[in-house]
């Protein structure tokens, strides 16, 4: 068995060595990966600030390996890279050093996150010469230097010879160059002799070309490995069908090598006519219909058109529509279109010569008087060399390369380690995000976490979305209910109070706790009642004083909703204030089992026509209507059926918490 090995002289490309099963190989008329089926689903990609020739010229490693990271977040595991003749100073037919060496570097940099690269020729280059040429040989010698340099490297899984050689402005003007067949025999000529040429250096790698309109792919289809064919039109199942019977009995794979559609100017003024459709709906139906084609005709793999948008969207309708046609908006944020390619027609991502080491465990915050202590456990891999945290306020980073630098700690596999991050801002929740890398700076997935530092913070805690990692110290326990699993807690300055559940733990009130978990909704009757603190870990670092409780009047209780996350009580007005210990007084004026319902002349709306704050026992609270009481308990969440709601709800703790007045 034949072994390669491929080296860069740059730190940030890896040594690639490949054995011949590393390549991906033709079986009928599907890709093979160590003789297992396997489909490819890609894009076509330029870096998003430095499109088209500049990606050559500008030459930004950190936008690429940051880009690179959210192709495989998104589950891609092949990329188009297109490679100029002459244009980007790739020198046509000689191509210096330094182009060469940045292509490998790019290749490798994708084969590093189990991305694999077909390479197209010849971009931009409109002349196809005749066999014994002098502008032929300039071909095969630009050729032969692009294919020798990569020909043992396993992360390219194609060659592709032309992009849309059949284009119009090849062939005339034409859709379809049988309509120019001198010009179409010129070009199938050409390819024919770049396919062969390639293939006397190259026997690891199919070769194909990338034709536009799918008719055209009967010209080539007897000496091209892979039927490679452009879609951006709707009869797109039809176009496969037609490609099938082109091949007969010899059937090959069918790569889908560009579809998409732009987003942005609605309307378009493209040459001299106004189009309407351009966004992201309509991106999404181009989706949404080739995907589906692609799962029921069982094509080998597809690429779209292409990863980024080149620009902010813009009202300007001269602005050329060419710059829209990415799964992420300029902002790189990810379309609707983007999304549903994520999910459907999955592929696996190829293994990788350079894996990343395994996330981080056991990844904490805790806030302390000097700011926040970050913990963790560094993955046991034989190839992790280090940790580095990033941190912003506003979401967990998603790269490597978002948010801001808090530590890069070199350190030994398996090491326990810490850093204390001291440039926080109290009642600010910071978001944390893990990265273990190799030697070669290969990522791990991140591990996250947040936390509030300062007292007084719960607030900000509770208005954080849905599944929200936190922590929180110094926390003064308020209530206990064994029989609902939870506690609540508040802030030693009475402005804020959260249900947290939990298990199994001895606490009473006036414990000073901390805790880490969860920040989620807590749903009843299918509506939104209150915020508290899953999957905790409570732990016990104090003991004091039981809090005291709130006074409030009874139109008070409850208070008004914060922002998307907080629920208030029906007409709530005032601060919000579940979660809270409070205490209000007043006549009783129902009782039904152990719950009563308490007025102090505010008149609170209840069902059933009661008024008063329902004051919630899992005891016999000894009273009787009419009766002059005070309540001591934690305002919680309360929606009847029906309600959309919270009404207004004191949950007492025991016997004591009730009084009479007399």
């Amino acid at each position: 068995m034949r072994t390669a090995i491929i080296c860069t002289a740059l730190v940030s490309a890896s040594c690639v060595f490949a054995l011949a099963s590393d390549f991906v190989r033709i079986q009928g008329d599907q890709f093979v990966f160590r003789g297992q089926v396997v489909k490819l689903k890609g894009t076509s990609y330029y870096p998003r600030d430095h499109m088209w020739a500049d990606m050559w010229n500008s030459w930004d490693w950190q936008e690429m390996v940051r880009e690179v990271g959210m192709i495989r977040e998104l589950g891609l595991n092949c990329v188009r890279i297109l490679v100029p003749y002459t244009h980007g100073g790739w020198g046509g037919a000689n191509p210096p050093a330094d182009r060469l060496q940045k292509l490998e570097q790019l290749v490798n940099l994708f084969g590093d996150n189990g991305i694999r690269s077909c390479i197209t020729l010849f971009d931009w280059e409109t002349s196809f010469p005749a066999a014994g040429t002098a502008k032929e040989r300039d071909h095969l010698s630009y050729l032969s230097a692009i294919v020798n340099r990569l020909k043992s490297n396993p992360y390219v899984f194609m060659w592709d010879v032309k992009n849309e050689p059949d284009h119009p402005a090849n062939i005339g003007g034409y859709d379809n160059w049988d309509l120019n067949p001198t010009q179409r025999d010129k070009i199938v000529s050409w390819l024919q002799r770049m396919c062969n040429a390639i293939r006397a250096i190259d026997t690891n790698h199919p070769v194909s070309a990338g034709i536009r309109w799918w008719e055209n792919v009967n010209d080539v289809i007897s000496f091209v490995d892979i039927a490679v064919f452009h879609s951006y039109w709707p009869n797109v199942t039809q176009q496969i069908r037609d490609i099938r019977s082109y091949m007969g009995s010899n059937q090959k794979p069918i790569l889908c090598q560009e579809f998409g559609w732009p987003t942005n100017p609605t309307p378009c003024n493209r040459d001299g006519q106004l189009i309407w459709n351009y966004n992201e709906s309509e991106q999404l139906n181009v989706y949404q219909n080739h995907l589906t084609a692609f799962t029921s005709e069982g094509i080998a793999g597809c690429l779209q058109w292409m990863t980024f948008d080149a620009r902010a969207y813009t009202s300007d309708p001269n602005v050329s529509f060419e710059n829209y046609f990415g799964l992420w908006r300029y902002d790189y944020s990810l379309k609707p279109a983007g999304a549903y390619y994520r999910d459907n027609f999955r592929v696996s991502l190829f293994p990788s010569q350079n894996e990343p080491p395994g996330p981080v465990t056991q990844f904490r915050a805790q806030p302390v008087d000097s700011g926040i202590r970050l913990s963790w456990v560094n993955p046991p891999d034989s190839n992790f060399a280090g940790t580095m945290i990033r941190v912003s306020t506003t979401g967990y980073p998603g790269d490597p390369y978002s948010g801001e630098l808090v530590c890069d700690r070199p350190a030994a596999p398996g090491s326990a380690d810490y850093f204390m991050h001291t440039a926080v801002t109290p009642c600010t929740t910071y978001f944390y995000s893990a990265f273990a890398y190799n030697d070669s700076r290969s990522y791990s997935s991140a591990a996250k976490i947040s936390a509030t530092p300062g007292e007084g913070c719960l607030a900000g805690i509770k208005q954080l979305p849905d599944n929200t990692w936190v922590a929180y110290s110094g926390a003064v326990v308020s209530a206990v209910f064994k029989e609902d699993g939870c506690i609540y807690v508040q802030t030693p300055d009475r402005t804020t109070g959260l249900r947290v559940l939990v298990s199994n733990v001895d606490l009473v009130p006036g414990d000073i706790v901390d805790f880490v978990g969860y920040i989620n909704t807590r749903w009843l009757s299918g509506q939104r009642s209150e915020r508290q603190i899953t999957s905790s870990t409570v732990t016990k670092i104090g003991s004091g004083a039981p809090p005291e409780p709130l006074y409030v009047n009874g139109n008070a209780v409850g208070g008004a909703p914060i922002g998307l996350w907080v629920p208030g009580v029906v007409d709530g007005v005032g601060p919000n204030n579940i979660g809270l210990l409070v205490k209000i007084s007043g006549r009783v004026t129902c009782r039904v089992g152990n719950y009563i319902w308490v007025d102090d002349g505010s008149r609170v709306k209840d069902i059933l026509g009661r008024e008063g704050v329902m004051v919630r026992c899992t005891f016999d609270p000894l009273v009787s209507v009419g009766d002059m009481v005070s309540c001591v308990g934690v305002v919680e969440g309360s929606v009847p059926s029906g309600w959309v709601t919270n009404r207004r709800c004191v949950h007492a703790r025991s016997i004591t918490d009730i009084t009479l007045n007399h």
